[in-house]
């Protein structure tokens, strides 16, 4: 963004003279670290599919909810016009306060159980939240370009399956096809045990939908002093976060480039010791009942799929199936080998 316009947007706030902006990241947005004369800022440029009025009205009103319950979020800083946001022909804008702290650190068993156990506050705090309006459906996949259809619900097998037979157009080889069909019968799966009647005993929370270390900052303590990007959070299956938060914080420690989508959605290696204090820690605070602990490979699957396929989109048109195929089934077997003994634990 050049200087002028982001003088234009930071002109839209009280917040004194621009001193410094830093480009700090961002896959499907952007985001820059702001010093004016009146202190720090944290300025974001959502992406196009969570930039509808509905959608972000849900957002500001949960964050709203949730610091109101002292949950460690913030809300927005109103514009001199008192919007929570800026809508430009660009895109639109959000400045909060800067908030300091560290990135996750795989190797501090207290920062593991402390993103547990904040995931498990988030879900109790936001499932008293009511929103002003009806949510908005859900552009996962049309970024695509393969479809335009959306639903109400995360990682719908159906969307996925529509969008997968696409994806079986840029294979070029049996074995690139036979990939995909296999995904295509995980799918049809999904459709049949995480999906309609077998799903809705599931619902009734509200997700944060990308629980992930790039949305977590921790402090000296260990402790989790911000919870950021709730872009995605809508109704849903809290096992859906539960699944997120096993895979991006107790897998094998690994470094994680939060602005490369390659780097955020390689295949990594769960640990079933850390995967265990992960739950462990989220119980706690909020136990999942027998059928959510169920049914958390299937709430993985539906993830792991949504990332192979949205992160397609921000990738160069030659390089979508290898992206969407390196390591693809790599997390999925784990699970299918070793979730029932994890599983037992928590019997």
């Amino acid at each position: 963004m050049p200087g002028s316009e982001t003088r234009q947007v930071l002109a839209a706030y009280a917040v004194g003279d621009l001193l410094e902006l830093v480009l700090a990241g961002g896959t499907a947005g952007r985001t820059w670290k702001v010093a004016t004369s009146q202190g720090g800022f944290f300025l974001r440029r959502r992406g196009a599919r969570t930039s509808g009025e509905a959608r972000l009205a849900f957002d500001h009103g949960l964050r709203a909810h949730l610091v109101a319950r002292g949950l460690p979020t913030v809300c927005a800083l109103k514009t001199t016009a008192g919007e929570r946001w800026l809508r430009r022909p660009e895109g639109v804008y959000e400045l909060y306060p800067f908030i300091a702290g560290q990135p996750f650190d795989p190797q501090a068993r207290g920062e593991l159980a402390s993103a547990a156990q904040t995931l498990a506050r988030f879900h109790l705090a936001a499932a008293a939240y009511q929103p002003a309006g009806p949510p908005e459906p859900i552009a996962q996949y049309t970024s695509l370009g393969f479809s335009a259809a959306t639903s109400g619900r995360m990682d719908d097998p159906q969307l996925q399956r529509e969008n997968l037979l696409a994806v079986q157009g840029l294979a070029t080889t049996p074995e690139e096809g036979t990939l995909v069909d296999r995904f295509l019968a995980r799918v049809e799966e999904q459709e049949h045990h995480y999906a309609g009647a077998a799903y809705a005993p599931l619902e009734g929370w509200v997700i944060h939908g990308d629980y992930t270390p790039a949305n977590l900052l921790f402090g000296a303590e260990g402790q989790v002093v911000g919870v950021f990007d709730l872009d995605w959070a809508v109704p849903g299956a809290r096992c859906r976060d539960v699944a997120d938060g096993l895979y991006f914080f107790a897998t094998l420690p690994r470094h994680l480039d939060p602005s490369d989508i390659w780097s955020l959605t390689d295949a990594a290696q769960f640990d079933p010791n850390r995967c265990a204090a992960f739950l462990r820690a989220y119980q706690e605070i909020a136990p999942l009942t027998p059928p959510e602990l169920d049914a958390i490979p299937r709430a993985f699957a539906g993830r792991w799929i949504s990332m192979r396929l949205e992160g397609m989109a921000k990738v160069a048109a030659d390089q979508r199936f290898r992206f969407f195929s390196r390591q693809a089934e790599a997390p999925l077997r784990w699970l299918d080998e070793h979730w029932e003994a994890l599983r037992r634990q928590f019997s």
